[in-house]
């Protein structure tokens, strides 16, 4: 059978440019071609999602309807365009361009995810972004595989659950103000006293300015007590965006076992603090964490609040543990948790607490997940319940949340 004579054939822009060359064949053949590339058409136009196909200049050569609607334009419209014009940060740099070579770029860095783009629309509206790429070759072109996703709605979920979060944080900071207030009177009150005994120094003659410089000292020493309180209350209440950097875990959890000392006096329980000195940094944020470690502790108080004075005890540990995660474990001498009740506790607006609102560990949780950590209780086998929090160090594999 003589074999078909190959032809190059073009796809073109409305401008007649170029778009896409490539090896065709004729007669017979270039049906098949034709109904292959149709196929194609027809499989983008099925994904949910939106997809541009852009040449190896970063043009757009084949849209589906999904990214028309998205960006309302028309088909017409968006071939032959650079994709700057929906996507303007897609780009290496001025010295780099982004689409010479997809094959190159793909081997170099794989899949390459980009989770917070900003893109426009026909109308002039933006919306945030997250587009994959994957470059391949397509009919002997180098082309580029983009989906785009918009993130709106994710973006606006995310907003309303750290509103959420700092809610539940300003709470049950509530919670401690009478406390609070009592540890910051107390070098308030010092500062008052030493003042006014400065004051009657002023007028002895002589005056002793070594007892002078002691008392200027200890005004000196109450103004950092207090303001080292307000620093801590200020901490854990600011609003802000997720900020995940490298911790000292072991700093985060003693500023909250700090923020509730007094709370723990008025209540007559002790807390004790066991931390490892291997213990790895990890990544997260702060604040967050700081409010699960609040919760976790608050909780633990309330849950002794039946028990005799003497018997109040929390103890909170830090270790490392296996697969490279860091584990809390905050254990109070309590009366435990039913079966029941180890089941619902996580779930929102399940509370035992009269005036609670059940958002608490729920919250907790949901923090945990977003550091890619776990967060689960279990009953003592003596008295009392365990909480543990498992975080990942550096970039430690998750551990297996099945359990």
């Amino acid at each position: 059978m003589a074999s078909a004579r190959i032809a190059r054939r073009k796809t073109y822009d409305g401008a007649g440019r170029a778009v896409l060359a490539h090896d065709s064949p004729t007669d017979a053949d270039e049906h098949e071609q034709v109904s292959g590339e149709r196929y194609f058409r027809e499989a983008l136009a099925l994904l949910p999602l939106a997809i541009l196909i852009l040449d190896e200049r970063g043009v757009m050569a084949m849209v589906n309807p999904q990214a028309q609607r998205l960006f309302g334009y028309e088909h017409e419209e968006l071939i032959g365009k650079p994709v700057e014009l929906l996507v303007h940060a897609l780009h290496f740099d001025s010295h780099t361009p982004r689409w010479d070579d997809p094959v190159a770029m793909q081997q170099a860095r794989g899949f390459l995810p980009l989770d917070d783009l900003r893109a426009r629309r026909k109308d002039g509206t933006e919306f945030r972004a997250e587009v994959d790429l994957s470059a391949f070759r397509f009919d002997g072109e180098h082309v580029t595989l983009a989906f785009v996703i918009d993130k709106t709605e994710r973006y606006e979920l995310l907003r309303q659950r750290q509103d959420l979060a700092h809610l539940t944080r300003v709470s049950t900071m509530g919670q401690l103000a009478s406390s609070l207030a009592h540890e910051l009177n107390q070098p308030l009150t010092a500062i008052l006293s030493n003042v006014q005994a400065a004051q009657r120094f002023m007028t002895a003659d002589p005056i002793d300015l070594a007892e002078l410089r002691d008392i200027l000292n200890d005004i000196v020493q109450d103004d950092y007590r207090a303001s080292e309180v307000i620093r801590r209350i200020r901490a854990v209440v600011k609003k802000g965006d997720l900020d995940v950097i490298p911790l000292d875990l072991a700093s985060v959890v003693r500023d909250v076992v700090a923020l509730v000392h007094s709370d723990a006096i008025v209540r007559g329980t002790r807390v004790t603090l066991d931390i490892d000195a291997a213990l790895p940094p990890v990544r997260g944020d702060r604040v967050q964490l700081q409010q699960v470690m609040l919760n976790l502790l608050l909780n633990a108080f309330d849950a002794m609040n039946e028990v005799p004075p003497v018997d109040r005890m929390v103890c909170v540990t830090l270790k490392p543990a296996d697969r490279g995660m860091v584990l809390i474990a905050v254990r109070d001498r309590g009366h435990g948790l039913t079966a029941d009740k180890l089941d619902k506790i996580f779930k929102p607006f399940f509370t035992s607490k009269p005036q609670g609102l059940g958002l608490g560990l729920s919250i907790s949780r949901s923090i945990i997940d977003m550091h890619r950590g776990r967060l689960w209780a279990e009953n003592n086998n003596d008295r009392g319940a365990t909480f543990y929090v498992a975080l990942p160090s550096g970039d430690a594999t998750p551990e297996d949340k099945s359990r």
